[in-house]
């Protein structure tokens, strides 16, 4: 047995040399893939896999999409739903990848997925799980593979290997270290830009985090990777500086969907009109004009209000302005709608009874989404 070890390090040494003279490998080495394949045999003898969930095959293209741009481009990825109500995830050395049930049911859009699904890629490509494992046998990462290739490759040694896949698999649930978590969070951030998808996604899925963690009695840390050190708050901050080192203003609308712009028609004392709403609150109603319908008028200020909205627009962007002719509507100057006063009088009110309810409704529906932190 002593010989068989000497030969293992004489033999990890010598592929270690190589190793180190080359890049970091485009695909998964064969020592990532067993110990990954290992790994899971493991961990998906603990948890249930969800194998028919409706979220799987975009999460699937949301993966493949991101793998491409990252620096190890050809890894072939899996990746599984596991039920369990925390949100969190898991990646294993190889590819394999694993995200709760939880964690679907609080992400609120693709851009949020992309952002879990990217946070975990970066750790299978920085090798942070096998990092953590050689860390602790003090032994360079081309060394730990090779050792991994011959014990893997030897029955009489399957207590050691499975030492290494408990520790990899104990590793990976208890969380990474700090300076892991923010190398991790930092080349989500790049992935999910050179991906095309939306960084804001990062920051509001952390946000949604911090809020979960601040409304738990009592306040306590959420387990999981998730919140491990850094705290949640450091890393909302620092993808704030990597957005705005980036010229990118943070926009959560196009991320959350919030202040969903909306048509409805109603009856008004035998006539159709339509109404147009701004999340749940009713700004105000349309009339029909003798060369456009009610709904047409609408369906023109709700286009060109949710215009303003995906660019940003602030609450204090908006004001009206009362005319002879009835009242006109702006965002930043630009004009968004003009209501007539055939349509103040549907409306049931004056003219500046009107346009204070047009603002007041605006400012509540900014203030609800903000109370649920979507903004």
């Amino acid at each position: 047995m002593k010989k068989y070890f000497v030969t293992t390090l004489m033999l990890a040494l010598s592929v270690a040399t190589i190793v180190a003279q080359n890049p970091l490998p485009q695909e998964a080495t064969e020592q990532e893939k067993r110990l990954g394949e290992e790994a899971v045999k493991e961990f998906e003898s603990k948890v249930k896999v969800v194998n028919d969930h409706p979220l799987l095959p975009q999460l699937k293209q949301i993966l493949a999409r991101i793998a491409t741009v990252t620096e190890r481009p050809k890894m072939n990825y899996t990746i599984k739903v596991i039920e369990n109500n925390e949100p969190n995830a898991f990646t294993f050395p190889g590819g394999y990848m694993y995200v709760t049930t939880g964690l679907l049911k609080l992400a609120e859009s693709e851009h949020e997925l992309a952002a879990v699904i990217a946070h975990e890629i970066a750790h299978n490509t920085k090798m942070h799980a096998i990092q953590m494992i050689r860390k602790e046998k003090n032994l360079s990462i081309p060394v730990l593979l090779s050792m991994l290739a011959a014990i893997f490759a030897r029955s009489e040694t399957a207590i050691q290997a499975a030492q290494i896949v408990s520790r990899v698999v104990e590793v990976l649930i208890l969380g990474y270290s700090r300076d892991m978590e923010r190398e991790a969070d930092e080349a989500a951030f790049t992935y999910l830009l050179r991906s095309g998808y939306n960084p804001i996604g990062l920051l509001t899925f952390f946000e949604k985090l911090a809020r979960l963690e601040k409304q738990s009695t009592p306040p306590q840390v959420l387990p999981g990777y998730w919140t491990t050190h850094p705290a949640i708050d450091e890393r909302i901050n620092l993808v704030k500086q990597w957005l705005a080192s980036s010229g990118l203003p943070v926009n959560r609308r196009p991320v959350t969907k919030a202040l969903q712009v909306d048509v409805k028609e109603v009856d008004f004392n035998g006539t159709k009109v339509a109404v147009l709403l701004l999340g749940s609150e009713e700004l105000c109603k349309f009339s029909n004009l003798e060369k456009q319908s009610a709904v047409e008028r609408a369906k023109e200020a709700a286009k060109r209000l949710d215009e303003v909205l995906e660019i940003g627009a602030q609450v204090f962007d908006f004001r009206t302005k009362v005319t002879p002719e009835g009242i006109e509507v702006f965002a930043a100057l630009q004009p968004l709608w003009t209501l007539t006063n055939a349509d103040i009088a549907i409306n049931q009110s004056s003219a500046e009874q009107l346009a204070l309810k047009i603002r007041q409704n605006i400012n509540k529906a900014f203030l609800k989404e903000r109370l649920k932190g979507r903004l």
